[in-house]
């Protein structure tokens, strides 16, 4: 069984079709615990439409992407976590898969099929649709399940991304002193490859994923963006080189992160 964590912030759209397809299409009955960083109101009618099927938690206020996601994993009842963003549609028995692929001392970032690109992480393209509305959601059961075993499988570290909730633990989970969403991640992922997880790519799992729709729309977008700067010198602080050159090394930024950087 599986711990799926699910931050949510003011994107009730597409918050239903994750939870809708995460319920429908689940081999096993998971744990789902979806971590509202604030604005529940905005969410509580899609809540409440699946709440004998998940667990809230609700932050009152925002406080960011990693706050929701370290204290999510903190109340995950089981040892295997996989943590995905409100806009990814769940593919068939995308659990069975993952835990098939899942391994000890590994970081197992789940493909995903987004509707362009292609982008620096070889993504499958394929335009099933740019918002829920106009979702194809069957035809894309159906080409998940046709491009199986038949995608390039680069290594991983990057969302969604499932693994064993003691390594999270391990390393601190998301440093909240970064503001950004982005800039995080690499921090974390590089956390993980300093104590000993090797990062890998599903081959037989494909979620769908519109595209970090919370970060661009509108003033939110804005936001989102005025934080870049100074989470980019916090890390270069803490690591001793700028985040871009996860950006221009286009063979996967994180996984083999530190293996693949030259000092």
């Amino acid at each position: 069984m599986i711990s799926i964590i699910i931050p949510t912030y003011r994107n009730p759209e597409y918050l239903d079709l994750c939870l809708f397809s995460a319920i429908d299409q689940q081999y096993n009955k998971n744990e789902i615990i979806v971590a509202v960083d604030g604005f529940i109101e905005e969410s509580q009618e899609v809540l409440d439409k699946y709440k004998k099927d998940i667990k809230i938690l609700d932050l009152g206020e925002n406080q960011g992407m990693q706050m929701a996601l370290n204290l999510a994993v903190m109340n995950a009842t089981n040892e295997k976590i996989f943590i995905v963003n409100d806009d990814n549609v769940f593919c068939k028995d995308f659990d069975l898969e993952i835990e098939q692929e899942f391994g000890e001392e590994i970081v197992l970032t789940v493909n995903q099929i987004e509707p362009t690109g292609p982008g620096i992480f070889n993504f499958p393209v394929k335009d099933l649709g740019r918002n829920p509305k106009e979702f194809k959601y069957k035809e894309f059961i159906k080409y998940e399940k046709s491009i199986r075993e038949n995608t390039l499988s680069p290594e991983g570290g990057i969302f969604p991304f499932a693994m064993y909730k003691k390594y999270y633990m391990a390393v601190g989970g998301f440093d909240m002193m970064y503001q950004s969403p982005f800039i995080c991640d690499w921090d974390f992922f590089l956390k993980l490859e300093l104590i000993g997880l090797d990062f890998v790519r599903t081959k037989n799992t494909h979620l769908y994923h519109f595209g970090s729709t919370a970060t661009k729309n509108g003033n939110e977008g804005e936001k989102f963006k005025a934080t870049e700067e100074p989470a980019a010198q916090l890390f270069n602080y803490k690591w001793g080189m700028p985040p871009q050159i996860f950006e221009n090394n286009s063979h996967a930024p994180r996984g083999s992160m530190i293996k693949g950087i030259k000092f």
